[in-house]
């Protein structure tokens, strides 16, 4: 499988960028990684909030900027159909609290 130019054999390179384009990181992620293991280290590279400004829980999830579409958690890239050089975008989530 051909990822284009300058393809790393070790998987595939990608640009993290916060939903405002403020924040970026560029990372070879292994073929084999599934989503859900992503997300935590790049949310502690991106130093992206885990608790919303009033105390609720935050999660996060990815968004394929060339594919225009959400990544599932139990994907890896190449199953998501991510290419070398495609950009990732970190969408926050604030998880729905006690009543």
């Amino acid at each position: 499988m051909s990822y284009g130019g300058n393809a790393d054999p070790t998987g595939i390179q990608v640009t993290f960028l916060d939903q405002t384009g403020a924040k970026s990181v560029k990372a070879v992620i292994a073929f084999s990684v599934p989503v859900s293991r992503i997300l935590p280290n790049i949310i502690t590279k991106m130093n992206l909030p885990t608790t919303s400004p009033d105390g609720q829980p935050m999660s996060y999830s990815l968004d394929h900027k060339e594919g225009g579409r959400r990544l599932i958690e139990s994907h890896t890239l190449v199953e998501a159909g991510v290419q070398n050089g495609d950009h990732l975008i970190v969408y926050p989530e604030v998880v729905a609290g006690r009543s």
